[in-house]
């Protein structure tokens, strides 16, 4: 799957509803600073876990796609749990079931004693990408 084929398939999803993406941010599980979060701040783009913001649609379509080639491979190099999470459920990928067991894996997992809640971001990352990131693949090269 390139980055084409990426932009193609995510470039109409930007009102589709994403209740789990919105409540795993909203637990705090979004990255703190570098990559796109430093994008948005420099943009004035608000930055907020408790709204879900900045969107996953702008991470992807609006920040990362136009700062790669379009035959690129989008591989697992792209480790941004929150990002592969939104791609599995606005694409459908992965069923709703599955991503709210993941989510609730997350969420439970977080250090209650921090706010935002702090997670192990390698460990969930990971995980979502084990879960989400072939079946992307296989949705979007479909159609």
């Amino acid at each position: 799957m390139n980055i084409r084929q990426v932009k193609e398939f995510f470039e109409d999803k930007k009102n589709t509803p994403c209740p789990l993406t919105e409540r795993l941010i909203k637990a705090g599980y979004q990255q703190t600073s570098d990559g796109y979060i430093d994008l948005a701040k420099k943009r004035g783009i608000t930055v907020d876990y408790t709204k879900a913001e900045p969107i996953q649609y702008w991470h992807l379509i609006e920040e990362y796609i136009p700062s790669v080639p379009e035959n690129k491979m989008f591989s697992k190099s792209i480790v941004c749990g929150e990002l592969i999470f939104w791609m599995a459920e606005v694409s459908k990928a992965v069923s709703e079931s599955e991503l709210e067991d993941l989510l609730e894996g997350i969420s439970a997992d977080g250090d209650k004693s921090s706010t935002p809640l702090e997670y192990d971001r390698i460990k969930w990352n990971k995980e979502i990408q084990n879960l989400c990131f072939d079946a992307i693949v296989n949705t979007v090269e479909k159609q």
